[in-house]
This record gives C-alpha cells, sequence and structure tokens, in this order.
C-alpha cells in the first residue's frame, strides 16, 4: 500500500507567519503571496503593484515551466532566482501558495575601486 503525500493546510495564520518570518530577513524591501491561482492575498506593495507583479509572475512561470519540461519532462519549478545589478527576486511556488521576494542585492564590492 502506498502512502499518499499530503499537502499542508495553507491557512491564513500559516500565510502570516510566512510573511512574518520572511519580512524579518535582511535586505527585504518587498514581499507577495499568492494563492494557487495567482491572487494576491498579503503584500507589502500597493495594490496595483501586486497585481501587475502576480500577473507578470504567471507569465514568467509558464515560460520556466515550458523550459523544465524540454529539459527534463517530469520536473515542476521549485524555486526561482533573478537577480540585476540592485535587486534579486527570489519565488517559491508550490500547489497552494506562491512566495515572492524583492530584495536588495547591492554587493559591498560595486562602491570600491580596483
Amino acid at each position: 500500500m502506498q502512502v499518499a503525500e499530503v499537502d499542508p493546510v495553507r491557512t491564513k495564520r500559516y500565510v502570516d507567519e510566512v510573511f512574518r518570518l520572511v519580512q524579518e530577513k535582511p535586505g527585504v524591501e518587498d514581499i507577495l503571496i499568492m494563492n494557487h491561482s495567482g491572487v494576491p492575498v498579503k503584500t507589502s506593495m500597493e495594490r496595483q503593484e501586486s497585481l501587475q507583479y502576480a500577473c507578470l509572475y504567471d507569465n514568467l512561470r509558464e515560460k520556466c515551466q515550458a523550459f523544465l519540461s524540454k529539459m527534463e519532462p517530469a520536473q515542476t519549478l521549485t524555486f526561482l532566482r533573478v537577480r540585476t545589478k540592485y535587486h534579486e527576486v527570489l519565488i517559491t511556488p508550490d500547489a497552494k501558495i506562491t512566495v515572492l521576494v524583492v530584495q536588495n542585492a547591492k554587493d559591498s564590492f560595486i562602491n570600491m575601486k580596483g
């Protein structure tokens, strides 16, 4: 007999706790937590900005999933990290919620002379 995997329940308390823990991390500028449908449920952003990020994330997720399917058909996106000179976006999707974090990624060596 095979034991079925059970997804943890993503309650409001769970979302609030994830939000609080992420917010405590150094360098975090914005947080967006979306439900499985891609609708923002908790965010530090303005409403319009959070909706825009959610829509852009959905497009990015589809493209990443298509890429992963070509690479290894049974793979799903579990974590995505995109970095620019000044910011880093961390995205962690699962079956119930997606956490998107924008953080300051300035390195101390950028201002150093070589």
